[in-house]
């Protein structure tokens, strides 16, 4: 399957799976000593955010499996 949405052009290196990868996700936080909530803003990632492959556990920076947008990409 080719990606044409938020994985576009992620592969894994080492086994090619391009499905499902865990990736490192920043997210903007309203936080006190109670605890804290998600603000609705989003998440967003990088080519510098770590991910790893569901199916054989390789993992490194997503420029690694192919991403190579150099400004971070918004998700809701």
């Amino acid at each position: 399957m080719t990606n044409t949405n938020c994985l576009e052009g992620i592969a894994c290196p080492q086994c090619g799976q391009a499905d499902r990868f865990k990736i490192e996700a920043k997210v903007l936080m309203n936080v006190s000593d109670d605890g804290s909530e998600d603000c609705g803003l989003g998440h967003h990632w990088d080519a510098q955010s770590f991910c790893q492959c569901v199916k054989c556990g390789h993992s490194a920076e997503l420029s690694t499996f192919g991403y190579d947008n150099e400004y971070p990409v918004q998700h809701y």
